[in-house]
């Protein structure tokens, strides 16, 4: 006996298999993320994915180069607060999370200071990635606006604004070397 399916059923699974994908990615957080990670990729800018509890004043810029050989950084002589050396590239991602830009601070060849910008409508699953890798933070007040506090075990600091920032430009992933070179 042979089974045939009516046409009805055919249709409906076809639109199924058609319009719950597309539905997913336009909208649910997770689709859009991804979404967005496979635009910026094929608009070229490459991933730049760390791991935070590696990230110690002993990370060279030439371990920088070689772990990341597709971030084409642009480096330059630039005396700052935070350093002597200042390598800056735009990404299309760092771990799994649409961004703009990571700029790297050096002192005598030694990781000093990380900025990694990201998609500002990122920032509530950012912070929720970072409480769920490095814990509760503390938040700290500065002068314009709170900010959340990890420390990391090699004694450096990350740093996220504690609200969603205003500005784009704002939207700032910050890890700090721990003073005077830290655990690492």
């Amino acid at each position: 006996m042979k089974y045939k399916l009516p046409r009805t059923y055919k249709l409906l699974l076809s639109l199924a298999l058609v319009i719950g994908p597309i539905s997913w990615l336009m909208f649910t957080e997770d689709g859009k993320r991804r979404s967005d990670l496979v635009l910026l990729h094929i608009l070229g800018d490459p991933s730049f994915n760390i791991a935070y509890d590696r990230l110690t004043p002993g990370v060279s810029e030439a371990l920088i180069r070689e772990q990341f050989p597709k971030v084409e950084f642009q480096c330059e002589a630039l005396r700052t607060a935070l350093g002597d050396r200042l390598c800056a590239a735009e990404i299309a991602s760092f771990n799994g999370l649409p961004a703009r830009s990571a700029q790297l601070y050096f002192a005598d060849e030694h990781l000093r200071m990380l900025q990694l910008g990201y998609r500002l409508r990122y920032h509530a699953t950012l912070e929720q990635s970072l409480r769920e890798g490095l814990g509760t933070p503390r938040e700290e007040s500065t002068g314009q606006q709170p900010v959340l506090i990890w420390t990391t075990e090699a004694g450096g600091q990350i740093m996220l604004p504690a609200e969603s920032p205003r500005a784009p430009a704002d939207a700032a992933l910050i890890w700090l070397a721990a003073p005077h070179g830290g655990a690492g």
